[in-house]
């Protein structure tokens, strides 16, 4: 009788066996989301452990996980837009919607690109995500922009090319950290698109390198004085890693690489069929 007792969510978390909970919510799918709903609704419950139970939510890959995310969405950390992300249900979809703010007061470019990967129709998508490349927040005109390039919108690549050759850092910073430091955005089709930046000498603030703990929460890897490099430096990070290239240097975090590792990326890519420039995009003044 007491085995049974503690095959419940509850206390698999009470006895802080994540990888079981993790577990238990993967096999018992929507008859979990109640369990998970309980621990959610916990008076005073600490963010660390939130996080951990959108994770848990995460597991569940039904459209009722999918709603439960978007009812949630932020209150996660970045679990419920990865979770929707692998999940992308049309149920969740309009719940989403509902979030947004006008294009004078949003802020979430977390939200706009999530909306952009939902399955819905793409003309839906598009029609609703567009008015916020006008948007007053750089975030929200940044997902924006992301957003309807990740959809083929007519001027996307021209939208790229304008946020990458901005002569702000805290701007050039803000977008590369949407491939960066947010794993699901490394996506092939946006390739083309950085390379220019490999040749983009712009010192650039650490933006925002995270390691994810096991039980949700997250923290710095690196030491304050390890944070700085500059623009090239990451894209070339963001290409390897999205490309997953073969080279005979180690790829890491917050490194200077030498111009010698930049051209052998630079030939792996020509060597992939890609256009390569020596050049970084033209500077833009926002």
């Amino acid at each position: 009788m007491e085995s049974k007792t503690m095959a419940t969510l509850e206390n698999l978390i009470k006895q802080e066996k994540w990888d079981d909970a993790l577990q238990y919510c993967h096999n018992h799918k929507d008859a979990a989301i109640p369990e998970i709903n309980a621990v959610l609704a916990t008076p005073r419950l600490n963010g660390t452990l939130e996080n951990f139970m959108y994770h848990c939510l995460r597991q569940i890959r039904t459209a009722g996980a999918a709603v439960r995310l978007a009812e949630g969405f932020n209150r996660g950390g970045r679990e419920n837009a990865y979770g929707l992300i692998e999940n992308p249900r049309p149920e969740a979809y309009p719940i989403l919607k509902a979030r947004l703010k006008s294009p004078k007061d949003e802020r979430d470019k977390d939200l706009l690109l999530t909306m952009a990967q939902m399955d819905v129709p793409v003309e839906q998508r598009v029609a609703d995500v567009k008015p916020y490349l006008h948007a007053k927040d750089l975030d929200a005109r940044q997902g924006a922009i992301l957003g309807l390039a990740l959809l083929g919108d007519p001027g996307s690549t021209e939208r790229m090319a304008y946020e990458l050759g901005t002569k702000y850092p805290q701007a050039k910073s803000n977008f590369l950290r949407v491939f960066y430091d947010f794993r699901a955005w490394r996506i092939p089709k946006f390739v083309p698109a950085l390379i220019p930046v490999l040749n983009d000498p712009m010192p650039l603030n650490d933006i925002g390198i995270r390691m994810y703990l096991p039980g949700g929460g997250e923290q710095s890897t690196t030491p304050d004085e390890e944070r700085y490099c500059r623009a090239r430096d990451y894209a070339l990070n963001i290409i390897v890693k999205t490309l997953n290239l073969d080279l005979p240097f180690k790829i890491k975090d917050q490194t200077t690489y030498t111009k010698e590792q930049r051209d052998l990326v630079k030939q792996k890519l020509r060597d992939r069929g890609y256009t390569v420039t020596d050049e970084p995009y033209p500077a833009t003044s926002d």
